[in-house]
């Protein structure tokens, strides 16, 4: 029996993905606040939509104020636009509230739509994905590059990348609007980000690695985080004048997502066993980094770029690379 599918659209925060996966955040600035260029090819989503099954409804979600310039494949598709003003001009309108009331009303209203497809989504709707496959529906999705949506692919039951879609344009390589290559090195911050690791300024990163490396010795004395961002912010202070508490937590934060400290038994924090030297710190850093930047991008790591990016230096690159190739040829150790 053929699937019958509803389709939804966060339509206006797909359409800046893809602008900002082909512009980059400099393009995007010409770009925002004013009538929009097409980026979206919505009659390849659409047939994907009916590769799945027969499509029941489409609606659209987003400021169309900006957006008028895909009308003539809106009407084509018979696509149900609806209106969510923006805040600020320079934003994509926050469709949330809207979309995440309608769709549950619409599929507990329509039981014989039994296929969801989302598009445009992220990890802000996971509930909504769990609480319609709670009521039996399959739930895939459509998303772009620059969607922080690692969560949101895991949890549905398919999802495609737009630019993997058959008869949508070859992904784009983003450039500066003089034509130049992106600045790699910010971009892999970029993508650090969207993966959930938000970055002190490189150099500022690295100072503190090395910092925490001075506790290792006596490393039992810090009864609390604020007592270690204290004494953290106290060194760094010294290496770097001008150097704030908030990069202090950020250091402290990208170390604990490498699974750097554990609580000892007498309640005090500690280095996990395995840590005994600065090489040691210096690697779950990189490995974090490479299963965040390296291992979510489309095109071949530059490592002198991904040094810098980690580093403010480049002289880490054959470290990265020989590090990557092992993490690729061992992934889950």
């Amino acid at each position: 029996m053929l699937d019958t599918v509803a389709v939804f659209w966060n339509f206006e925060y797909f359409h800046h993905a893809l602008l900002l996966e082909k512009h980059g955040h400099f393009g995007m600035k010409k770009i925002s606040g004013r009538l929009q260029p097409k980026a979206v090819d919505v009659n390849a989503v659409m047939e994907h939509a009916r590769s799945l099954g027969r499509v029941y409804t489409s609606e659209a979600y987003g400021n169309w104020h900006w957006l008028s310039r895909y009308a003539g494949e809106l009407e084509t598709e018979r696509v149900r636009l609806v209106q969510v003003f923006s805040k600020d001009n320079r934003r994509p309108a926050d469709v949330f509230s809207a979309v995440r009331v309608r769709v549950k009303e619409f599929m507990e209203a329509h039981e014989e739509v039994n296929t969801l497809l989302l598009v445009g989504f992220d990890d802000d709707y996971l509930e909504l994905a769990d609480e319609m496959k709670a009521l039996g529906c399959k739930v895939c999705a459509v998303g772009a590059k620059e969607i922080n949506d690692k969560s949101w692919r895991e949890s549905v039951d398919g999802y495609e990348s737009y630019y993997d879609l058959p008869n949508t344009a070859a992904a784009p390589v983003a450039e500066r609007s003089s034509g130049r290559a992106i600045d790699l090195p910010k971009y892999y911050l970029r993508v650090a980000a969207q993966q959930g690791v938000r970055m002190p300024p490189p150099r500022v990163m690295w100072v503190g690695i090395d910092i925490y490396s001075s506790f290792l010795k006596d490393f039992g004395h810090f009864n609390s985080f604020k007592d270690l961002d204290d004494e953290c912010y106290n060194q760094l202070s010294q290496d770097i004048p001008g150097a704030t508490m908030t990069e202090v937590k950020k250091i402290r934060q990208v170390l604990f997502k490498c699974y750097l400290f554990r609580p000892s038994e007498n309640g005090q924090i500690s280095f996990q066993e395995d840590i005994k030297t600065l090489e040691d710190i210096e690697n779950c850093y990189f490995d974090l980094m490479l299963r965040r930047i390296a291992n979510n991008l489309s095109a071949p790591t530059d490592y002198a770029a991904l040094s810098k990016a980690l580093t403010n230096e480049e002289t880490s690159k054959d470290r990265l690379e020989k590090m990557h190739a092992e993490l690729t040829d061992n992934p889950k150790k």
